[in-house]
């Protein structure tokens, strides 16, 4: 699956009015409880463009706990140098209105990292396209992970997992320590390694690390775990995974039969207790 079908598979998936792009054009997922769309292309500010705090939430904390790849950087800088921006950078536009939570006009949805390779080649004007509408945080939340997700090259482990788990908090929050994982469940499991090309039983060890997660927040008596409870989380389970398996005691059968049937002493020899103890450890053992 190329990378254009792999993220349209993934945006269709979401089941949200989420924007599929590339460096051709633009769509848009058609849905009957559609509140919003999207203004044609607009020149914007650089500087008028507000960082979404969500942003700084899921990806800055990465990004300052690595050593930057300047290279890779520099390359991403000259791209845009030379060619300019493919994609317009999404914004909460004036026209859109924020259901259940607030958000200030002119925030940007995606295009961060793009704002700042502008910046710093001192190009003030950015392409942008503004939302428009009646917007829900969580389709604004899967609008801006879903297309940091894939134009980053994300191979932390411990940030995809936290990605996803925010992605999909239906699936990876739930608890199914009590028994098997439901049909529905199975289901959505399916999907997301269908279009994030992560395997199923590599989902289920997520959801693992998730309630191992959760378990370092509470005892830190915080309701939901971040970044540095999942790194925790993973290395905790690998530590679980390489420590060696706890021996099995061995029984001593004369001491447990000398204790149970005291009578064995007067009634048989020393020789045959020996004979006797030895046959029933090989039962046993």
């Amino acid at each position: 699956m190329s990378a254009k079908t792999k993220k349209s598979a993934m945006m269709d998936s979401l089941g949200q009015n989420i924007l599929v792009s590339n460096k051709e054009s633009f769509k848009l997922t058609t849905s009957s409880n559609k509140n919003w769309e999207l203004s044609p292309v607009r020149n914007a500010n650089v500087s008028e463009l507000l960082d979404h705090p969500d942003n700084i939430k899921f990806f800055d904390y990465w990004d300052k706990s690595k050593k930057e790849d300047e290279l890779a950087w520099s390359r991403f800088v000259d791209r845009i140098k030379k060619g300019g921006i493919h994609d317009p950078l999404i914004v909460f536009g004036p026209r859109a209105s924020a259901i259940g939570f607030s958000l200030k006009p002119n925030t940007l949805i995606t295009g961060h990292r793009r704002k700042k390779a502008l910046k710093e080649l001192g190009i003030t004007e950015a392409p942008v396209r503004f939302i428009e509408g009646r917007i829900t945080l969580r389709e604004l939340e899967v609008l801006m992970l879903s297309d940091n997700f894939d134009r980053r090259q994300i191979k932390d482990p411990a940030q995809v997992i936290y990605i996803l788990v925010n992605l999909f908090p239906d699936t990876f929050q739930k608890d199914n320590r009590g028994g098997d994982i439901t049909s529905k469940d199975n289901a959505t499991l399916a999907e997301i390694s269908k279009t994030h090309g992560i395997s199923v039983p590599q989902l289920k060890r997520y959801k693992a690390v998730y309630r191992e997660a959760l378990r370092l927040a509470q005892s830190s008596k915080q309701n939901q775990p971040g970044p540095t409870e999942f790194k925790q989380a993973l290395k905790n389970l690998a530590n679980k995974r390489k420590a060696p398996p706890k021996q099995k005691p061995k029984t001593d059968i004369k001491t447990m039969f000398s204790k149970r049937f005291p009578f064995l002493g007067s009634k048989l020899s020393k020789a045959e207790q020996t004979k006797l103890f030895q046959a029933i450890e090989k039962l046993l053992n």
